[in-house]
């Protein structure tokens, strides 16, 4: 049983919700996660149910299509998804974080253009700062951006562990933009790269070359990321400015544990065997139970 069962002050909406994720855990991620864990097989049908119950767009506000829901009912959310299966909670991770990324530092345009669609789950987030020579040293990036001419800027590097990086369509990635700034960390850029899902060549300059084998977590996909004169201009700069990409990242990383914290308690409850409880058909969807929100 999830830990949310000892949460005080939850309102009727909150406990809905989470009473659909409840159901939608035992009938869906607990039958399957054993199957999946031990093949490392992407839970692309978990996924798409996640994307009717409008969990990719918890935290997004309703005016951008997503639920509006607060950073509480997110964790207990996480908590009792990683009930069923750690994995599945990191999936999200990296997407909400990108989210809130755009939502709290992008411009108007980026904010209208990415956040309807990742409320829907159609674009989704991958979020990209390591790299192989660095690890979490976020000040010895190498990965560059060099303006050329005009709006012009032309990225050459390598990123190392993104959760998500095979799966997503759009990864916020941390570039070193040297414009004279009197700080390593005011002289870098976090750009918005748009991709095709998949490995290989995903759009012009950018490849994702595989899936790296890992001795667990399971299931979700952490790729390397090469980056090869891949043109984009000043406007694909979350933000619309350069230099301000380190305390974007930083910020993303805040609220990112407070999934990583969420996980840990849930998966605290996972049953010691999975069992498969009885499947329904048919389950309302978190999204079509806001319709007649005043």
């Amino acid at each position: 049983m999830g830990r949310i069962q000892t949460t005080d002050g939850l309102t009727e909406e909150q406990q809905e919700l989470l009473a659909l994720v409840r159901e939608f855990v035992d009938e869906q991620i607990i039958p399957n996660a054993q199957e999946l864990e031990h093949s490392d097989t992407y839970p692309e049908q978990i996924v798409e149910q996640m994307k009717e119950l409008g969990i990719f767009g918890l935290m997004i506000p309703e005016e951008y299509g997503g639920l509006g829901e607060s950073l509480l009912t997110y964790a207990l959310t996480v908590e009792e998804i990683a009930r069923g299966w750690m994995s599945v909670s990191g999936i999200i991770n990296t997407h909400f974080i990108v989210a809130y990324m755009i939502l709290q530092h992008g411009t108007d345009e980026q904010k209208q253009k990415y956040l309807p669609k990742m409320a829907t789950g159609e674009i989704r987030g991958a979020f990209s700062m390591s790299e192989p020579g660095c690890g979490s040293d976020v000040s010895a990036i190498r990965t560059k951006a060099v303006n050329t001419e005009g709006d012009t800027w032309v990225i050459n590097g390598q990123k190392m562990w993104l959760t998500n990086g095979g799966s997503a369509n759009l990864v916020a990635c941390l570039v070193r933009t040297d414009t004279g700034a009197d700080s390593v960390y005011k002289n870098m850029s976090t750009f918005l790269l748009e991709k095709e899902p998949g490995f290989g060549q995903t759009a012009p300059g950018i490849t994702v070359p595989g899936k790296i084998e890992k001795m667990g977590y399971k299931g979700v996909d952490t790729t390397e990321l090469v980056l090869e004169n891949v043109e984009k201009t000043t406007a694909d700069i979350l933000g619309g400015e350069p230099g301000r990409g380190f305390y974007q990242m930083m910020d993303g990383v805040e609220v990112g544990r407070v999934n990583v914290a969420a996980r840990a308690c849930g998966s605290r409850s996972v049953p010691s065997s999975w069992a498969s409880p009885t499947r329904s058909s048919g389950r309302p969807s978190a999204r079509r139970s806001r319709s007649t929100r005043p």
